[in-house]
């Protein structure tokens, strides 16, 4: 009889566990969630004011469900020590409910960190299960179901089959649409700098900006109009054009002397960020490791369920990576301030620890930061055993935590105004500012440096900055001489796309979603193709924008930021057990079924300004097409006029030549030459004159082998209507196979088929062909085919 039973979510976070916990002890895994909503029915009942989900267990699930409840009926006690967060208690509640544990004693244990002392310090304490938490698990899965699988059928009768709504992706969908329609409607400004060097006696230059004009500050469009939004006084001016930028470079040359009037020298400090949260580090590793959330994510859990050490055997490198706190425990921080006086030394020590407090709302201070368990492994100790990717971000957890406490960055700044008294102008003064900033102790500088989102366009002093230059010795009533004056144009610009970085700031910021949530918003959003990727930047598509416009035109509280953030918050107050879950949903499923019984939501129609039909004159608008899930322009007449316009990439309303259709491919239905579009499955070539006429020419991408069933077709990449991809033969559906993993980029040495990849890790590699069956050996990570596009009525692929 098995003595005690350990329940975890996963395989290695179980064998690591175990390891510590001795031969009375035995680890089962879960493997994730063990019950779900089912995918049929909507699942959420309300009977007499009490709500129940009624939950079921998949089929993957089924078998680990089994293995629990055997080895529970055969333990004289059980643990369950999943995740610590809300989801954690809820996997835990569902084994529980399962396998007849019960609840309410003291089996429930919890840790932040997979350790020896973490572990066996938290068996030490087992708890009740949390209901609180639990509660608002389920509260959340309720809601999001009401949205989900309330307004999603009218999406389907109105938009387009096989599109949804969800509570939190539609409102991160509409910050990116909305952001989209700010830069469409963005109309540039311009306006001047005016940059002066001065010379004195040493013959140094000293480079200063153009601060103030009788009085007036120099400013920026963007700086004057935040001004008028505050209402702000007046006591600003903008240097339009280039005829007030000429007029006042040359009344900076008639001016006789210049004196220096004003100088400020005084010592700056700055102090490191604060430990990683799990935004944070999504941020931080978007920007230095060109990390996806998902993936950094990943990773993450990867490095915190343990990584086998050699002789030491599996160890968890950082604490638990879905947190919003910045907190860190004594022992680290006495931890910490070990190595940063062992490894920099005495100066870069702190005299007492430096602590934190989280910014972000609902943030759970009882939790721990993201850190390294052990500050002693630095990632040099480990790197022989860790993959890239866990490299990569072990090093920035590793760096980021230890700077926290190390000592602050110290700079040696000046300003200094320049001022002319010319007796022109409203009060006959032109001061230019010079400023300047040098580096004097690099504190935790030396090890980490935050990276940095898009940078404002300020107009910023002359000067310099940086490590190495020494400031200008200045002194008040000093005399200079103007050596040159010249004028710079700009241009405001619009503000840019959200990034994976900067949209996740920017839910946190809002309080959208919580820290566990982030990744699969994104990853939604992404899988859905209601945006996509360019440059790293999210761009909505067509089908975004249209789901955004009618969940906007019709249900507004959707997609409502303020709306879903108090609603965050409720979810809050539900795991303090402040609030009964069963109310908020109740309330929530009648709100929505209100909603939709007295509104009558249809296709979103919307105008476009300075369009007018090319047939009968009226006003024209936007119109998306639930076939082919592209926009295009109708006449507001329609169906008394049928006139339409072509779009381009950006909904914006173009002329068929400035689309320019290629004529090497030929419209099926009608012969004129087509135009590239992006669709759902991919690219396309659409007919010129759709809507009149619908010919599509598909765009393959093939990756150079055979189909293995057929013989006669070839293999595509391919996605799947859930976003997944997949390689399958270009005669489907004649041909129905499908190779649901990426080839090979090697042909099997036997028949010449696609290899199917070896498994991850495999002690021994073996491809298998998925033609022939053959087993072949191979390198332990081999590289896989790339597809290349290809046109069939070209009949010749794109380079």
């Amino acid at each position: 009889m098995t003595q005690n039973l350990v329940i975890v979510e996963s395989p290695t976070k179980a064998r690591t566990i175990e390891k510590y916990l001795g031969p009375d002890y035995r680890v089962l895994a879960s493997y994730g969630h063990v019950r779900d909503l089912p995918r049929s029915d909507f699942a959420v009942e309300v009977d007499d004011g009490r709500v129940a989900l009624r939950y079921e267990v998949p089929k993957s699930s089924s078998k680990h469900v089994s293995a629990i409840r055997t080895q529970v009926d055969a333990a004289r006690r059980v643990y369950l020590a999943t995740d610590l967060d809300r989801e954690g208690e809820a996997i835990a509640w569902h084994v529980a409910e399962l396998a007849g544990i019960d609840t309410a004693t003291d089996n429930r244990v919890v840790f932040s960190e997979i350790t020896r002392d973490a572990i066996l310090e938290a068996f030490d304490r087992p708890r009740p299960i949390d209901s609180d938490l639990v509660d608002a698990q389920q509260a959340r899965r309720a809601v999001d179901r009401i949205v989900g699988y309330r307004l999603s059928p009218t999406l389907w009768r109105n938009v387009a089959s096989g599109i949804s709504a969800g509570r939190v992706q539609s409102v991160a969908l509409r910050m990116i649409c909305d952001r989209e329609e700010e830069i469409r409607r963005f109309t540039p400004t311009e306006y001047w700098s005016i940059d002066a060097a001065f010379a004195r006696d040493d013959v140094r230059r000293l480079a200063a900006r153009l601060h103030t004009v009788d009085g007036s500050r120099v400013t920026t469009p963007k700086d004057l109009a935040a001004r008028a939004d505050r209402g702000a006084d007046d006591g600003t001016m903008l240097i339009p054009d280039e005829q007030t930028a000429l007029a006042l470079q040359a009344r900076a040359r008639r001016a006789g002397a210049w004196t220096v009037a004003e100088v400020v020298r005084r010592e700056t400090r700055r102090t490191p960020p604060p430990p990683f949260t799990t935004s944070t580090l999504q941020q931080e590793a978007a920007r230095k490791l060109s990390f996806s959330s998902k993936k950094t994510m990943r990773v993450a859990q990867q490095l915190y369920e343990g990584i086998s050490l050699g002789t030491e055997g599996a160890v968890g490198l950082i604490t638990y990576m879905r947190t919003d706190s910045v907190n860190l425990s004594a022992t680290a921080l006495g931890e910490l301030a070990d190595v940063v006086g062992s490894r920099f030394g005495e100066r870069y020590t702190l005299s007492e620890p430096r602590r934190y407090k989280a910014k972000a709302k609902g943030a759970q201070e009882a939790h721990e930061a993201v850190r390294p368990t052990s500050a002693e492994r630095t990632p040099g100790s480990v790197a022989g055993h860790l993959d890239r990717d866990q490299r990569a971000l072990y090093e920035l957890i590793w760096k980021r935590t230890v700077a926290t406490q190390m000592a602050p960055a110290v700079y040696d700044s000046l300003r200094a105004d320049i001022v002319a008294r010319d007796g022109e102008g409203r009060d006959g003064e032109l001061r230019f500012r010079a400023t300047g900033q040098v580096l004097r102790f690099d504190g935790f500088v030396r090890l980490y440096s935050e990276g940095r989102d898009d940078e404002d366009d300020p107009l910023g002093g002359g000067g310099s900055r940086g490590s190495g230059a020494e400031l200008p010795d200045l002194e008040e009533g000093q005399t200079l001489s103007l050596a040159d004056v010249r004028g710079e144009q700009h241009f405001t610009e619009p503000p840019p796309r959200y990034s994976e970085a900067s949209l996740v700031k920017a839910l946190e910021a809002e309080g959208i979603g919580r820290p566990s949530t982030y990744a699969s918003i994104i990853g939604v959003l992404l899988d859905r193709e209601y945006v996509r990727l360019e440059s790293r930047r999210f761009l909505p598509t067509p089908l975004g924008e249209v789901v955004t416009a009618y969940l906007k035109q019709h249900f507004g509280e959707v997609v409502d930021i303020s709306f879903t953030a108090r609603m965050e918050a409720e979810l809050d107050d539900i795991a303090e057990g402040r609030e009964p879950w069963s109310r908020l949903v109740r309330e929530f499923l009648d709100e929505v079924d209100e909603w939709i019984s007295e509104r009558k939501p249809e296709r979103p129609r919307i105008p476009i300004d300075g369009a007018t039909c090319p047939v009968c004159g009226s006003p024209m608008e936007k119109v998306f097409s639930g076939k082919s899930r592209q926009w295009f322009a109708s006449c507001q007449r329609w169906p008394d006029c049928s006139g339409t316009l072509p779009l381009d990439a950006y909904g914006n309303v173009t002329t068929v030549e400035e689309l320019r259709p290629d004529p090497e491919v030929t419209c099926p239905e009608c012969g004129k030459p087509m135009i590239r579009r992006e669709g759902r499955y991919g690219p396309f070539y659409g007919c010129q004159d759709y809507p009149a006429c619908k010919g599509i020419v598909n765009v393959e991408r093939r990756i150079g082998f055979d189909c293995p069933k057929c013989g006669q077709g070839q293999l595509t990449e391919r996605r799947s209507r859930h976003g997944k991809p997949f390689y399958g033969c270009n005669r489907y559906p004649e041909c129905d196979f499908a190779l649901w993993t990426q080839p090979l980029a090697r042909p099997c040495p036997q028949c010449g088929g696609p290899l199917k990849p070896p498994r991850r890790h495999a002690k021994k590699p073996v491809a298998v062909c998925a033609h022939c069956e053959a087993r072949v050996p191979v390198e332990a990570e081999p590289p896989r085919v790339e597809a290349h596009e290809y046109v069939p009525r070209r009949a010749q692929p794109i380079p």
